[in-house]
């Protein structure tokens, strides 16, 4: 039986880092695209802490090594991302079950401010991707 894991990063912000809303821009522009063909990821989803300015990602993944830092992108300095730097908490968890609710991520997405739903199973790429929100 296979062992899906949870991961869970995030890093606390400041300005010599990177701001939210230039995390964003990376994420639409570049990430989403990128990491939708990295095998071994069944989903990711990103998050922003306004108030206690943190970014942060959530995988489910059915290969651990995933995360490798050899398989993941690269930006053009060599870093897996904008912030450069490993998160400052990471958290690695089995997942017990895994659900998808009636409404479903396309009913529900379309109404969340900044939202971004890509379907890697049609286009393989951030071609299919749709923007709401700023």
């Amino acid at each position: 039986m296979t062992m899906f894991c949870v991961v869970i990063a995030e890093w606390d912000l400041t300005p010599e880092r990177a701001s939210i809303k230039d995390l964003r821009s990376w994420m639409r522009e570049t990430a989403i695209g990128e990491y939708s063909k990295v095998p071994g990821i069944l989903l990711k989803s990103w998050y922003s802490g306004p108030f206690e300015q943190s970014w942060g990602a959530v995988y489910v993944l059915s290969d651990p090594n995933a995360l490798n830092a050899d398989r993941l992108p690269k930006n053009r300095e060599g870093a897996t991302g904008p912030i450069g730097t490993p998160p400052d908490r990471i958290k690695w968890l089995r997942l017990e079950a895994l659900i998808q609710g009636v409404e479903g991520f396309r009913e529900v997405l379309p109404a969340m401010e900044c939202a971004t739903v890509i379907d890697a199973t049609v286009s393989g790429d951030a071609a299919n991707a749709r923007n709401y929100g700023e």
